[in-house]
């Protein structure tokens, strides 16, 4: 009888601990914490899990004067953290576990595969990601090769804190390859699903042409392809970096070098990013248009350029000469005068016109950017004429505008105009 009753016992037991063990298993990255158990000898990174399995464990010993819980736990340790010794000692009644290396330490391989990246996002990526493959060695330098067969996962949460922190936006997947005497942990990085499909430039300017714009527009489309299929929060991280490079892009273009134009810029990630460019000269401005007019008896086409000076001076005046010749009777009508910049993009102004040789007062307010309002209102007290025009941006090109104008109770006209920007 105390034969049989030993027996069962023992089946008794190991039925416990193979129990001990699946439940271990199961629990090793899904339980809740709690902590009532301690380990020594093991990287702090991986705490974390281990005591989420051996407290599950704990929990599921019974509490029993005819077993043995520390030697039942050291023992479902042993099987689950393979390559370490365990050793158990009691601390205020509650157990210390300590691992100990069972195995030769060998120093890890770190493989970092870069993703496929072209131009400055390949070395953005490179700087990032240097010093990352020391940081990862030092994770697992003192870790066992068994060990990495169950502490994969708790190892490549800790990996992804470290790529969030440097790469946001990057996924990496993670491969580990363990021989006799070597270990290579391989990672290989892919953008996530917000990522940037199509850079749009904008480019605005008062000094510059439109035709010059346009095609630095163009310019700046194959010039930021690289930034093409890299993660949104990346490119969020290098926004600096970007719009620097657009800067010296844009300086380095002649129709930019010539004017001696000052660049800035405005980088938007986005799976179809804004890149804003800002161009105006600190010393010249330069338009050319071409208008016509509809519902206004005796206006007709005209051809006009604007060419304005602006000296370094405290107020930065603008001194200028416009020159609108008439398609029709190809008669030409020259002013000279000088405005300031009261509020941005509100210019106020005195100019003189010929061949009327008669003085105007002007107020203008003319946004750099597209789709949006501009006014102009004109106004001779010699001649008592009144000029004014409320339009829209249509496009880089095209505006349209109401037209108004007054010399005198029998002679007002007020009609639209249509200008194309050249």
């Amino acid at each position: 009888m105390r034969k049989a009753k030993t027996k069962t016992e023992l089946i008794s037991g190991s039925a416990k601990c193979f129990s001990a063990v699946l439940i271990a298993f199961f629990s090793l990255f899904f339980c809740r914490p709690v902590y009532a158990l301690s380990v020594r000898g093991i990287p702090a990174w991986l705490e974390s899990a281990v005591l989420r399995s051996l407290n599950a464990v704990w929990s599921e010993i019974p509490a029993d004067s005819n077993i043995d819980r520390e030697g039942t736990l050291a023992l479902v340790a042993s099987r689950l953290f393979t390559g370490y010794g365990i050793k158990i000692q009691s601390e205020s009644r509650l157990p210390v576990i300590f691992f100990t290396p069972a195995e030769k330490i060998i120093e890890p391989e770190i493989k970092l595969n870069t993703p496929e990246l072209r131009g400055a996002a390949l070395e953005w990526f490179n700087n990032d990601i240097k010093g990352l493959s020391e940081k990862i060695s030092d994770l697992i330098k003192d870790l066992p090769q068994s060990a990495l067969t169950w502490a994969d996962e708790a190892f490549r949460e800790e990996i992804s804190k470290l790529i969030n922190s440097i790469l946001p936006g990057w996924e990496f997947s993670q491969q580990i390859f363990i021989s006799e005497n070597s270990t290579l942990v391989n990672l290989t990085f892919r953008p996530s699903a917000k990522m940037i499909l199509a850079v749009k430039p904008s480019l605005y300017s008062h000094t510059i042409p439109v035709m010059f714009r346009s095609d630095l527009e163009a310019k700046l489309i194959p010039a930021f392809s690289p930034l093409i299929g890299v993660p949104v929060a990346w490119a969020e991280k290098h926004k600096n970096e970007i719009e620097t490079l657009a800067r010296e892009f844009l300086e380095d273009r002649h129709a930019v070098e010539n004017l001696r134009a000052d660049v800035k810029i405005n980088f938007t990630p986005d799976t179809v990013s804004d890149l804003e460019a800002r161009v105006d000269s600190r010393d010249f401005m330069f338009q050319v248009w071409v208008s016509a007019y509809a519902g206004i008896e005796g206006r007709y086409p005209e051809l006009g350029t604007f060419f304005g000076f602006r000296p370094s001076w405290k107020l930065q005046p603008e001194f200028y000469a416009e020159l609108i010749f008439s398609l029709e009777d190809f008669s030409l009508t020259h002013r000279w005068g000088g405005r300031i910049e009261l509020l941005e993009n509100l210019w106020a102004g005195v100019e003189n016109q010929w061949p009327e040789n008669k003085y105007f007062f002007r107020l203008q307010y003319s946004p750099v950017k597209i789709r949006r309002p501009f006014a102009l209102w004109r106004y001779s007290p010699e001649l008592k004429v009144h000029e004014a025009a409320l339009g829209y941006k249509i496009d880089e090109h095209m505006s349209l505008e109401f037209y108004y104008y007054s010399g005198g109770s029998k002679n007002e006209k007020f009609g639209l105009r249509g200008t194309w920007n050249l």
